[in-house]
């Protein structure tokens, strides 16, 4: 489980507003670049600690943007990327950064939760540099979206009274020139604890019944099997969305439809009496967590890598997503669940994906009974 989650509020602005935005986010970008060049040229910096990589970054970015929060948050992206990387025995030499435009900060509870990136009621406060460097800070209109309102309103709250600390970043996605003016259109993304997340939004305080429930999740549909403690099949369920695999397909319309769909799985599961939600457990994929660095061997058309990735997302928001409904989670080996089942398929009546859910929720149940 993770042990934050990601809040994303949409961004747009113009003007001189814009610019500033677009400048902080390249300069950041140029304090990257030159870190990820300094442990190439000195591999030994990716042992140091990161406290000790932070000051060295000080150092040598100053001269890029003059603020100490934006370089540490740099340093800190690029530091976690390559203790990632050295997890996964990825080559530093071949890392690349990959086409990013953003700025981050970390949390501070005596500067309103966070000292350049700050939330208020429907606005944000930026801190942000122009081409000279000079700094300035922003107010920007923002909405917060339906789904994060409620969370969102409660850090609002904590943090202005001091109560509540908030990493944040804010990413450029597209930014427009024009003769007179300019505009850019991106994201605020807001990192709190997953628990803290749990307590706001729960829906639900304890499960229904004692069943298990397992959940299988492909490109096209999510697929739910629930078994009683016996292990007999009681139930099964099923939400598509095929449409999302189209090319071109919008991606944030893509996670709105898999968000609706995770809740209606969960909500079906809940009122059928499970207690546990059983997932496969995502291997590691040979990808970087951080997705603004990325390793200059991946070929972006792999469609292995793809499917993988997205799975593996699906999985782990179902994950975070099941507390709300009072239900546990347990993950289980993915090993020979969507292989070798046809002889079961016939038994039962039902598809492969169906049937592959089935036997998820026969090791969840197992893996319940030994706890």
């Amino acid at each position: 489980m993770p042990e934050y989650i990601t809040l994303t509020i949409p961004l747009s602005a113009s003007g001189e507003k814009a610019r500033r935005i677009y400048f902080t986010a390249w300069l950041s970008k140029l304090v990257a670049h030159r870190l990820l060049s300094l442990v190439k040229q000195n591999p030994s910096l990716v042992d140091f600690h990161e406290r000790k990589f932070q000051t060295i970054a000080r150092k040598q970015a100053r001269d890029l943007i003059p603020n100490r929060r934006y370089i540490d948050g740099m340093a800190k992206l690029v530091y976690s990327t390559l203790q990632s990387a050295k997890k996964l025995g990825v080559d530093i030499q071949k890392l690349e950064l990959s086409d990013w435009l953003l700025f981050q900060c970390e949390g501070e509870k005596d500067k309103k939760g966070n000292q350049n990136i700050r939330l208020y009621k429907d606005k944000v406060e930026i801190l942000t540099f122009d081409y000279s460097k000079n700094s300035k800070r922003i107010m920007l209109d923002v909405k917060f979206s339906r789904g994060y309102r409620k969370v969102l309103d409660r850090v609002v709250e904590l943090s202005v009274s001091g109560e509540f600390a908030y990493p944040a970043r804010v990413i450029v996605k597209e930014a427009n020139f024009y003769p007179h003016s300019m505009h850019v259109f991106g994201e605020i993304q807001v990192m709190i604890r997953l628990d803290f997340y749990h307590e706001v939004m729960k829906r639900f305080e304890s499960p229904l019944g004692d069943n298990v429930g397992g959940i299988d999740v492909n490109t096209d549909r999510i697929n739910l099997a629930v078994v009683n403690r016996s292990g007999e099949l009681l139930d099964t369920y099923m939400v598509w969305f095929s449409e999302i695999t189209a090319r071109g397909f919008p991606k944030k319309k893509a996670w709105s439809l898999l968000g609706e769909g995770i809740r209606d799985v969960l909500s079906y599961a809940y009122y059928h009496g499970v207690s546990t939600i059983a997932l496969e457990n995502p291997k590691v994929l040979g990808y970087l967590k951080y997705y603004w660095i990325r390793n200059g061997e991946r070929c972006g058309k792999d469609y292995n890598y793809k499917v993988a990735t997205f799975r593996n997302s699906v999985i782990e928001r179902i994950a975070y997503k099941a507390p709300l409904y009072g239900l546990n989670v347990v993950f289980v080996n993915p090993a020979g669940t969507s292989t070798g089942t046809k002889a079961l398929q016939r038994k039962l009546g039902l598809d492969k994906h169906t049937t592959s859910a089935y036997l998820i929720a026969l090791r969840g149940l197992k893996q319940k009974k030994t706890k």
